[in-house]
């Protein structure tokens, strides 16, 4: 089990890590272990040819050894604190926060802060691995999963809303309650929002720029967003790596609600766009007011000089609404 989570929770990470920092990874990936077990800390980074040198902090203070590998054997509170490593040639690693408890029952995560779209593994772990049942797993106080005997429970994709507090409880003749986990979910990008490069109203049948703008975070350098853009529920455009695009508007009856979604590569996160509308102007004569009416006038001149003679009368009139009328 311990390596199907291992498999799960690496795969992202190698193509979202830093090439030039080192990072560490747990064996068991547990960040909290009970006095006395075991758990074994290896640094992964690049080294200059044949130096496999590498330096480890606990807590800001070196500690005497320059193996890539770092065992801790039946585990004391002195071994609790942050860990840091480095390589030959990388920069220092991230901070892994390593826990030693004591107690009946232990709540094990991988990491105590995640980004949405990764998976939270949680192990509802008992002193000595004496076997437990009838288990909840609980966040912020409400239980959510329960299990006759199976310890382990994988949340694959996390969002904002898994952020909260985790324990677990289980039956051996009593039932025994673990400690809470703080769990923070961060944003891996913001939910996008569609732009306009030209000011409302629109002229019908002219060209316009949407731009779905959103951002990934600096240190997620590996990661790709693609974009789709509809309107109403058409889809101008599906999963491009350009976040604008160019369209011409339609007609004025046509639907003016456009969007549009920012995903991953995986298409795992998926976050939509508000609807934004954009009023539209029908065809208009180019034609000035001024011409018109001098046409008009003009028009009843020429058929004045055809009238009989006596029945000759203004060409133009005007009602009491002030609109203009031509006689014939």
């Amino acid at each position: 089990m311990w390596l199907m989570i291992a498999l799960i929770l690496g795969a992202p990470v190698a193509e979202q890590v830093d090439p030039t920092k080192a990072v560490i990874t747990l064996k068991p990936p547990w960040v909290s272990v009970f006095q006395e077990e075991n758990v074994t800390l290896l640094c992964e980074g690049p080294h200059q040819p044949g130096d496999t040198a590498t330096q480890w902090f606990l807590n800001g203070t070196a500690i005497k050894t320059l193996a890539p590998r770092y065992s801790i054997n039946s585990a004391t509170f002195d071994d609790s604190g942050e860990y840091k490593c480095q390589t030959g040639l990388s920069m220092l690693s991230d901070p892994v926060q390593l826990e030693i408890h004591s107690d009946w029952l232990l709540l094990q995560v991988t990491s105590r802060v995640f980004t949405e779209g990764d998976p939270l593994a949680l192990r509802c772990h008992a002193w000595k691995n004496m076997p437990v049942y009838k288990m909840l797993f609980y966040k912020d106080g409400k239980p959510f999963r329960f299990s006759n005997q199976n310890s382990e429970f994988t949340i694959l994709q996390t969002n904002l809303s898994h952020n909260g507090i985790y324990h677990c409880s289980g039956e051996r003749r009593r039932r025994y309650t673990s400690a809470g986990v703080s769990i923070t979910i961060k944003e891996l990008f913001p939910a996008p929002v569609l732009r306009t490069s030209f000011s409302s109203p629109h002229q019908e049948g002219n060209l316009v720029n949407l731009s779905c703008e959103t951002k990934l975070p600096s240190e997620k350098p590996g990661q790709q967003l693609y974009f789709s853009f509809y309107v109403g529920n058409k889809t101008l455009i599906s999963r491009t790596t350009s976040s604008e695009y160019q369209t011409f508007i339609a007609k004025k009856e046509d639907c003016r609600l456009y969007w549009c979604e920012a995903a991953t590569g995986d298409g795992n996160l998926i976050k939509r766009s508000p609807e934004l509308e954009l009023p539209v102007l029908g065809l208009q004569s180019t034609t000035p007011v001024w011409f018109h009416f001098l046409f008009y006038l003009a028009v009843g001149i020429i058929s004045e000089s055809y009238l009989p003679r006596g029945r000759a009368r203004d060409p133009v009139s005007k009602s009491r609404t002030g609109d203009l009328y031509l006689h014939r």
